[in-house]
């Protein structure tokens, strides 16, 4: 199915988010060759492939994610606690990503995928254990040592589709975790009222070791040998300046948007939501992805990428300032309409700033350090940030209005130091 139209692309072949690559002579050449993935059985493109595991993992996530914090409430975990537990993936994220992204890089993404993907379902079981803080802390560690790396290794597998075939952007597939979010929070919400809140984590193993399955449908990429140093290029992709200042704008935007991830639950409830209710509001933040993921393409050709970046930064400002004023959890769902802003087209402009600035070959190290820098860093302070305002007595709403600000200062840093048409790194 043609996700976007052929003349589309041939408005402007060079723009960033499409094939244009040069030959030998210097001119624009286009590869439009098919991308498949045949894998041990065959049967699926790599693009096929990686739309199934994209809904999978992101099936996962909706089902665990959301409602950790609940989870901890749960077990009895006084707020520090279930700060800390919130806070060890994005630290596994911060601490190890970046070098998944180098082994993903130089190893290979089928054989990375099929190790996290097997691995991260295992240990979602240990949720189900009868365990108290400290043991959840190594359960917790385990499961983001091995989630963490999935994720990154998606986008740079997509940004290469992308890139090889015209028919597909980078939005136009993730667009499919998106719809894996929307159909697991829904049902998630539902199960929950009726059993308990451990169900998350059996949704989250069998999707996960859905993912592990398909993943067999990939193929061994092959590599060039290279005489590069490894390492000088890595280093060459974290000192690049521009990349820099993009990441510490995205780094102030999860640290206010880690509010809406990790406490949205807690926020809905403290309106006097119930859990089926926050279900159908996590659902329908999925929904409001689906068209912006399948058109941010054309909305970033359209406006550039400066320019989306600012509209999805002040997007996620004006949410936040209505979540402050919001008393009910029924009024809430309308707010949720920014939701495709301020969050998918912000990722989305993320992602292809990081394309255009790191090297092809670099792509998943590149892509690691974005992660590193919003689910990491930025998920870390966030946390804290939070539970320290909840800890002094203060409500959610009160909070997402001192986020607000936050972001609004984002959107002047980003708009005087962020250009539109970023510097790449040079191969080295």
């Amino acid at each position: 199915m043609p996700l976007l139209p052929r003349y589309y692309h041939k408005v402007k072949p060079e723009i960033y988010l499409y094939n244009s690559t040069k030959n030998k002579q210097g001119t624009n050449s286009h590869s439009v060759q098919s991308p498949s993935f045949g894998g041990v059985w065959g049967g699926f493109s790599k693009a096929t492939t990686v739309r199934i595991i994209y809904f999978l993992v992101f099936c996962c996530t909706g089902a665990w994610l959301p409602k950790l914090y609940d989870y901890c409430m749960y077990k009895g975990l006084t707020g520090p606690q279930s700060a800390f537990i919130l806070s060890i993936t994005p630290i596994m994220m911060f601490a190890v990503q970046p070098l998944y992204g180098f082994f993903a890089d130089k190893l290979g993404y089928k054989k990375t995928l099929l190790f996290s993907t097997l691995l991260a379902s295992i240990s979602y079981l240990g949720f189900l254990l009868d365990v108290g803080f400290a043991e959840l802390i190594i359960v917790t560690i385990i499961m983001s040592l091995f989630y963490n790396t999935i994720q990154p290794v998606l986008d740079s597998m997509a940004l290469q589709i992308a890139k090889t075939n015209p028919k597909f952007s980078y939005g136009s597939l993730r667009f499919y975790g998106a719809a894996g979010f929307a159909f697991t929070t829904i049902i998630t919400g539902q199960v929950i009222d009726a059993v308990d809140i451990t169900i998350i984590f059996i949704v989250s193993s069998v999707t996960m070791f859905l993912s592990f399955i398909f993943c067999f449908f990939l193929k061994d990429e092959v590599y060039e040998k290279t005489t590069v140093k490894a390492y000088s290029n890595v280093w060459g992709v974290i000192k690049n300046p521009p990349l820099i200042i993009l990441l510490c704008c995205v780094f102030l935007v999860s640290v206010s948007a880690t509010t809406i991830w990790n406490f949205y639950s807690a926020y809905l409830k403290e309106n006097g939501a119930t859990d089926s209710l926050v279900g159908y509001g996590l659902s329908f933040q999925g929904l409001c992805e689906l068209p912006i993921f399948y058109f941010s393409a054309r909305i970033i050709f359209k406006l550039g990428l400066k320019k989306t970046l600012l509209i999805t930064i002040l997007a996620t400002a004006i949410r936040m300032s209505l979540y402050s004023i919001v008393k009910t959890p029924q009024a809430t769902l309308p707010v949720e309409l920014l939701h495709g802003l301020s969050w998918s087209l912000f990722w989305v402009v993320c992602v292809e700033y990081v394309n255009k600035m790191v090297d092809e070959r670099w792509l998943a190290t590149g892509q690691s350090l974005l992660y590193a820098a919003y689910f990491g860093a930025g998920a870390i302070a966030g946390n804290y940030w939070t539970e320290y305002f909840l800890s002094n007595g203060m409500k959610l709403s009160e909070i997402f209005l001192i986020n607000a600000g936050i972001v609004l200062i984002t959107v002047l840093i980003a708009g005087i130091f962020i250009k539109n048409k970023p510097m790449q790194i040079k191969k080295g």
